[in-house]
This record gives structure tokens, sequence and C-alpha cells, in this order.
């Protein structure tokens, strides 16, 4: 479901926002001299349809944009990344917003039919075609529906002729010859009575109480996608018929296509293939939403559930205006943004204060469906801590109005922006195709020009000096004005004494309180970038069909290397300090628990907020925590700034701080995090389910809060020590960078460092773990509604340790996972999302199973069990037939090709490439041992593991069921 409204970020803007979104600014003393400048885009039928002709804001010249005479929008790019695929994209101008009273909920019941017959695709094969072209349902074939669009999404695994062709032709069937047959429609309501059952939490209540509250005069809360039961299980197909003829029509279509094609040859086919389209009957009018009050008095709400995250907001609206997007615009929103950052940034300091009543803030700005505009601040409240918290942000808030904010603030959000954008054109080149073909999908509302990032650079660069602390406070002051009386808000876990009436009181009392200027922000240089003499080389050797390099330094650290050019200026970082969670014992289960937040503690010489500071403007993270038997981490970093990074990291590895503040963020962090885990079936079979499989080990259990908060740094220092001073190191380097650089950067840092153990301690008495004895059904509860349950249904398996049967098993869950499908969704329609996965360990020796899982209704529990159990005999009893077994492999065998193109593919073999030099083989012989399976080997695996008497079931069920 697409959010109410897009909040302009308060903090370091990504990659693509800052190409497609909110691209970067030039002064608004360029205003006056763009209005003076010959017309920058041309003036074509497609640039005024695309809304980009009247701008003085260059778009990007390498899109073909069009428009068909019918009114069709497209837009193609030719793009690299990921290699030989195409995206598709095709948006239609309705979503829920048009819905009558007695079609709430059809116009995503609408995206469901469009899987579900057409002229030239029979019901039930659409998701069958594309299997067999390599496509898997939810990963490269989805659809989602939002307030006022449908979007439909096909991520095509090559660009051959056949495939965009079909692509092509089942975007033509969506958009003008879906059948909306009524026996097809009766079959998916049970499928669609699912996912709004499985929707139904706290997080949708909370959400539609803070639309009813915030946008009264709207029919926005009252037009949720997911509708309303009664409209779900009544509705004829009439209606669904009605929405699609008014709404799916050329004028209100947007095509988007971005991969490996040939632009020029693309849109013939797209001229053949969609030129011919008309709209039936009469079209349909632009829904009228209605709009906000804004006379409304001060008003406040309050939101109670147990699961909640404690919470404080204010915001406040007025009428939406009208503006085109041009450099005067633009250069206004880039000083503005800048204010709101600060803010957001003020507020996150605040929240690692060891006292602070908050655990984060942000401020931001947003419209509404080009109704209103909203801005406002918020927090995550400590529990019980609303009032500190609404007082905190209201101050802050009127402290920015009221002081301003400081030179040194505004150059660290444009040192951030300023990075931001330098990396986002140094991968110009190297662009994801889905990112592009979103962004485009969104550009297609005509709100900003699509540009490219090199555009974005140089319209920051023209701005960026001007920019001072005055400019930014008057932008900011001048921002915040003509807007509605304050809307206070407040979640809480329990019922606040005197309701809203306290919340107004309380946000009366903090107006009241006089404020001071803001303490001056300082920065230290960084305090670790000398680790001694740049450790010696004494073994080199490359791993020549792989392309890794493996290194050890005199003092047994271990480095391995693969560059790669699939992401311009980007390089993973990859550290492995032995020890991990394998030094947890039964006796002292959280042991080591604290390193999972062990970088929020900071350095001895910085705290973790000092760290942002001196950090801001580069592109490095502070990644250090706990895997199974490793302390340490991964990070993205440019080759600009790795020798930054790898300081960093060996500073978190030499110099730990320890601090109190982030202790105590941890501690306020912790009660909200404990509040959820039973409020949803997934929520409770998370927290348990793991316990369970592991024959209660306490090491696999989910630790009692009390246990937690009893946590300290104190134990911890002991608990690590050895392992930080003295353990195994080995350090994986993955994309874009010289060899000699990294090389060069790790011997100066980690090995530097005094000498460690040449290897990684097996620990196998830590390794033992056992499944579950005990194979009775267990019932977990949780809190949400009556109807909810979900069911999993697990087999033992075995380790992942042999490749034929681990690749084997995936398949085997794939081909289970097809069937539950076809079964629970298809024919049943009891279930949205049923699944099945192997899971084997790597970690610890025969550990593993394989499971089916389905979140069903409470009263159709007994027949979804009864069902995975007969797909298990089903798959023990005879052969998977030819065309399943290819459905299931295809889309595995192409998503595995297209994962070897990704850095993050590479980088698990290459961070253990020479403690575990072993799995290398696994790369190597992975894809051929997929092809290789054949259903006689699913059924020898299916006879061997998938059987009932070793089958361990678990259920979640509500408190409320059969009540």
């Amino acid at each position: 479901m697409k959010l109410p409204a897009f909040w302009r970020a308060t903090a370091a803007l990504s990659p693509l926002v800052l190409l497609a979104l909110t691209p970067a600014t030039v002064l608004a003393k360029e205003a006056a001299k763009s209005a003076a400048t010959a017309t920058t885009n041309p003036q074509s039928d497609a640039a005024k349809a695309w809304n980009f002709a009247a701008s003085d804001i260059p778009v990007d010249a390498n899109i073909i944009f069009g428009v068909l005479p019918n009114g069709m929008k497209y837009a193609l790019l030719k793009n690299s990344t990921p290699k030989d695929s195409v995206v598709l994209r095709m948006r239609f101008d309705v979503g829920s917003f048009a819905e009558a009273d007695d079609q709430r909920g059809l116009a995503h019941f609408l995206e469901h039919m469009a899987f579900n017959g057409s002229k030239n695709v029979p019901e039930g094969e659409m998701i069958k075609l594309l299997e067999r072209k390599g496509l898997a349902f939810g990963a490269d074939t989805n659809a989602s529906t939002g307030f006022d669009q449908t979007v439909y999404k096909l991520d095509l695994p090559n660009a051959s002729d056949d495939l965009i062709d079909t692509g092509l032709m089942l975007m033509r069937e969506t958009a003008s010859e879906l059948t909306i047959d009524q026996g097809a429609m009766d079959r998916e309501r049970g499928v669609i009575l699912s996912e709004r059952r499985a929707r139904d939490t706290y997080q949708l209540r909370n959400l539609v109480d803070q639309l009813d509250f915030q946008m009264q005069g709207m029919k926005v809360a009252s037009r949720i996608p997911v509708g309303t039961e009664e409209v779900i299980k009544t509705a004829p197909a009439s209606r669904i018929r009605d929405l699609y003829d008014r709404y799916y029509r050329p004028e209100r279509a947007t095509l988007v296509m971005v991969g490996d094609f040939d632009p020029a040859a693309v849109e013939a086919k797209i001229k053949a293939r969609f030129g011919d389209w008309k709209g039936r009957g009469p079209a349909g009018a632009d829904p009228d939403i209605g709009k906000p009050d804004y006379a409304r008095a001060e008003a406040a709400d309050d939101f109670v559930d147990p699961a909640v995250q404690d919470s404080v907001s204010i915001v406040a609206l007025k009428p939406w205006v009208i503006e085109s997007d041009t450099k005067a615009k633009r250069a206004r929103q880039l000083a503005e943004d800048v204010g709101e950052s600060i803010i957001g940034r003020r507020l996150s300091k605040i929240a690692l204060a060891e006292d602070s009543p908050i655990l984060g803030g942000y401020f931001g700005d947003s419209e509404g469906w080009k109704v209103f505009e909203q801005i406002g601040a918020g927090a995550a409240a400590k529990e019980g801590a609303w009032q500190e918290a609404l007082a905190l942000i209201e101050q802050e808030t009127r402290r920015a109005v009221q002081f301003g904010f400081t030179q040194a603030e505004v150059d660290e959000q444009l040192a951030i922006r300023r990075t931001a954008l330098k990396t986002s054109v140094a991968g110009v080149t190297t662009r994801r195709s889905d990112g592009l073909a979103d962004a485009l999908i969104e550009a297609a509302d005509g709100d900003f020009v699509f540009v490219r990032p090199e555009t974005s650079q140089a319209l920051f660069d023209a701005v960026a000096p001007g920019l001072d602390a005055d400019t930014v406070t008057a932008a900011f002051r001048k921002r915040m004005q003509g807007f509605s009386a304050p809307l206070v808000r407040v979640t809480t876990k329990a019922p606040i004494e005197g309701g809203t009436k306290a919340i107004l009181a309380a946000l009366d009392a903090s107006q009241k309180v006089a404020i001071s200027a803001p303490a001056a922000a300082t920065s230290a240089k960084f305090a670790y970038d000398n680790f001694g003499t740049p450790g010696k080389i004494v073994s080199d050797e490359r791993i020549d069909d792989l392309g890794i390099r493996r290194i050890r330094f005199a003092n047994n650290v271990m480095l391995n290397i693969k560059t790669t050019d699939f992401q311009k200026d980007r390089v993973y970082l990859s550290l492995r300090v032995d020890g991990g969670n394998l030094l947890a014992t039964r006796d002292d289960p959280t042991k080591v628990a604290l390193m999972g937040s062990f970088v929020v503690g900071g350095l001895q010489a910085h705290s973790f907020d000092d760290l942002r500071t001196i950090m801001a403007g580069k592109t490095v993270g502070s990644n250090f925590g706990s895997s199974t038997d490793a302390f340490g981490g991964a990070a993205l970093t440019s080759p600009e700034d790795f020798r930054l990074q790898a300081d960093l990291m060996a500073a978190y590895l030499t110099h730990p701080g320890y601090r109190a503040d982030g202790l105590a963020l941890l501690r306020r962090a912790l009660p909200q995090q404990y509040a959820a885990n039973d409020a949803t079936p997934a929520a409770v079979l998370g927290r348990d389910a793991g316990g369970i499989l592991a024959n209660n080990d306490p090491r696999t259990q989910t630790p009692p809060l009390a246990a937690m908060m009893a946590l300290d740094w104190d134990k911890l220092k002991p608990a690590v020590a050895d392992s930080l001073e003295h353990g195994a190191i080995e350090v994986g380097v993955v994309g874009d960078i010289d060899e000699q650089a990294a090389i060069d950067a790790i011997a100066a840092t980690l090995g530097a460092l005094p000498e460690r153990r040449a290897a990684f301690d097996p620990r196998a008495d830590a390794r033992i773990r056992t499944y579950a004895t005990d194979r009775s059904e267990r019932t977990l509860i949780h809190k949400g509604p009556a109807e909810q349950a979900e069911i999993r249904v697990y087999w033992p398996a075995r380790d992942d340790s042999d490749l034929k049967d681990a690749m084997g098993l995936n398949l085997l869950a794939r081909v289970m996972q097809l069937m539950l499908t076809e079964e629970l969704r298809e024919k049943l329609g009891e279930s949205y999302s049923p699944g099945a996965a192997s899971s084997l360990s790597d970690e610890f020796p025969g550990y593993g199973h394989v499971f089916a899982a389905s979140n069903v209704d409470y009263k159709d529990l007994a027949t979804t069990r009864a069902a995975i159990f007969a797909i298990a005999k089903d798959l023990r009893d005879k052969p998977v037939d030819a065309d399943l077994i290819e459905r299931a492999r295809k889309p595995l065998l192409e998503a595995m090709t297209k994962a070897r193109r990704e850095n993050s593919y590479w980088l698990p073999y290459v961070s253990e490439a020479q403690s575990r030099a072993d799995r290398l083989d696994r790369s190597r012989q992975s894809i051929a041992v997929v092809e290789g399976v054949t259903p006689a080997t699913l059924q020898t695996l299916a006879k061997r593991y998938l059987l009932d008497d070793r089958a361990l079931v678990i259920k979640a069920v509500s408190d409320k069921a059969g009540k």
C-alpha cells in the first residue's frame, strides 16, 4: 500500500532520491536568470504529456519519452545493470480513491483479477506462463494498489525478443483484455480475504487512526486499498468491471521499460501493441477526495494498543499550491530541506543522550495528492515518557524557528548531500534498472523532471557555496508560515489519564516554556588513523577462475579481494573476527548478546553521535556486530573512503567505547521491541519457533526482557576481550577498487596490529545443535484478531555440506511452494501467500529443515494442515511432472545466474575464502547441480525427509480464537 504522502528527507538523501525526487538546486536568484533563457527541453507532445516541456531543468536526454495518439505515455531507457535483463512497469492512474462505497477494496481486487484470466491467457495460466520463462511469482511478477495508482511489475530475466514480446502482451492483456469472470472472482475472494486478514495488525489500525485524525474532511481513512470484508465477500464482478472500464484507459496509463534492449526497436513494439487500444464506455472522472479543514482548531488524538511503539507527533497543514518544477523551486527546497534535516539531526543527537526520553526523532514535510501540504515533527518515545517527548519536539521546532541554525550544522548537511551526489554521478553507468523504472513511474505524475545525476550535481555545485546559516534560517522560517493549528498525536501502550485533554494541556505547558539558542556544535578530527607499521605480506595467491586474490599478512590477518565493475565507485569491506555467538553457552545464553548493539557504545575517543558528525559527507558505516562464529560486519563504502572505513573498523576492534549513552539507548528500545513480540502470528512464531526446533536450547530462545535489560558493558568486556585482542581476522573486499589500494589500506590498519591467531577456532562443542526430540504439535498464542492464524510444518533434514542434497532440497521446497500456491491459494482460496523453503545450516553440523507455512483463518487450520501433508505425500509417492519441475527450476536458475553479477552474491564467498575455502566450489558447481536435478532426485529426497512421523507442526492462534 502506498503511503498517504511522501515525506521529504530529513537526513542524508539516497542517490535515487537525489536522482529523481529531490534533485539538487540552484540559488533563488537563478529564477530571474532562468526566466530569460531559451527553451531548455523539447516542446514535443511527449514533453508536454510528461510535463517537462516548460521547465528550465534539462530532462535526461537518454530517455525516450513518448505518448501515443490514444494518450498512453511511455518511457524507455537502455541500461545494463543488471546485464541482459529488462524491467517493465505499467501504471494506471486509479486506486482506492475511485471506489464508491459498494466498491471499497475492488481496485485492489481488480489488480488480483489481472492474474486470473484475459482474452488470450486463460485463468490460472499467466503465472505458469511466466514461470516457464524464468520469472518467479512475487520476486519477478507483482503488482500493487495504492490510493491513487495501480502498478504492475515484470522483471524479465533476459532481453530476448520472445520475453519482451511476452511482457508487452501481458501488459496489454491487463490494460484492456481482462475477462473478470464471476466464477474466477468468486474463487479469488478467499485469497483477498486472507490478505486482508494478514494485514489487520496494530500497525494498520494505527495508520487508519492517524489518517482519520489528521485528514478529517477527506475520504482517506475510509479508502484503505485492502477494502472492507463485506464488499470483498459480496460484490459482483460487474462492480469490478465498472472500475476497469472507466479507469483502465490509455489516457490514464504509463508504460516504463528500462533494461538491456534497443529502445528504438522496443518503441516500435509498443506502438504496434498499444496503438489500437481504446477505452470502453464513458471515462471515469478524477475522484473527489475532499479536503482538510484548514481552519480547524488545535486538536489531539491518542491511539492505544499494547504492541504499539510509544510515539508523539505534531503536524500542521495548508492547501497545496500548484508549482512547476523549476530551478527556482529546487533552490528554495534545498534550503528548506537542509533546515528540516538539521532539526532531525538535533533530535537524533538528543536521542543518544543517556537520560533522553526519546529513541529517535524526525522532522519533515509531505504533500497529499495535490490537495494539502503537511509539515511536522515526531519521535519514538521511551515507554511512559510521552509528555517529555512531546515537549522536546515542540521546543526543538520552536527553537529552530526562533534561533535558526549554525553554519556548522548547514555545512554538515551540505556535505552529506555533496557526497551522495558524487556517489550517484560516479555510479551513473551502473544504476539499477528497477530503481530507474520505479523513479520514472513516479515521474509520470508530472511533478518533477527526471534528470541525470550529473545535472543534479551541477545544480548543487552552483548553489551550495551561497547557502549559509542565515539563508537556510530565512528559508525555513518562511516555510513554516501559513500552516493550520497544530494536530498532536500520541500512541501509547496504555490509556493516557485525561485522554486528549491531557495531551493538549501538555502541549500548552510546553509552549509556555522559554527556550534558548542551541549550543554550538563541535567536531573533532577522527582520532584513529595510525595503527603502527603497515603489515608485510607473507603469502599471496590467486584463484583465477573466480577472480579472487588471497593474501596473508605477517600478523596472520587474512585478506581476500575480488574486484568487480558491477557497481561503479562501490566497494564492500567485510571484517570477521573469530568469536561470535558461539561464545554463548547454555548456562549463559546472553553472554555476548550486547555485541548486537556494540556500535552505539562508540569509541574511546568518540561517541556514536560524534562519529556521525565526523563522518558526515563520507561513505562509511559503523557496522560492527556479531554473527554465529564471528564478530565484525560488512560496510558499503567508496574507493575514496575505503581507508577511512578500514580505520573505523579497526578502531572498533582496538578502542571500543562501551559508553553509557549507548547502553541507555538500548534499554529504552528493548521494552518497545518486546511489546510487539506476541502481537501477530508471525511475531510469536519469530519469538518461539527457533527455540522449539532446537530442542529448547537456551541459546536459540528469545531471552526474557528482564535478562536483556540486566546486560551491561562490564559483563560483555571480559567475554569478548580475547577475541578482540587475539582472535583470527579475515577481511573480504568486493567491488570497484584498485587491488593495491585495498591492500595498502588493510596493511596500514588491521595488518598493522599485533600478531593474531592464525586460524579460527572450530569450537566443535559449541556447534552441537540437536533437532527437537519432542515432535508433538505446538500451539503458540498471539494477541491479534481472533481469526488470524498461521501454521508451519517443519521436517528435520540435514546441514548444507552436501551440495547436491542442498540444491535438491532447495528445488524440492520451490516445487512444494508451487503446489501449495495451487492448492491453498488457487483451489481452496484459503491463503494469500503460502510458502515453503529449505533452511540448512552451514554452521551446525547435521542441523537443518524443510518447512511449509501458511497464514490462514483460524477455522481453516485443519484443512490447511491436511493439504500440506497431502502435498508432502504426493511428493513422496510419485515423481514431479516435467512442467512443474521446470516452473520451479527455471526461475531459480535465472536468479542464480543474475546473482553472479552482484557484489552481494560474492561477498559471503570472498569474506571466507581462506577460512572456509572448501565452500568456493559451491559457486563453481551450484548451477550445474540444479540443472542436473531430476524428478527422481526430488522423489528420493521427499521419501528421505518429508515423512509424516518426523514432522513438527507449530500453530499460532489468537487468544481470542473460538470466543
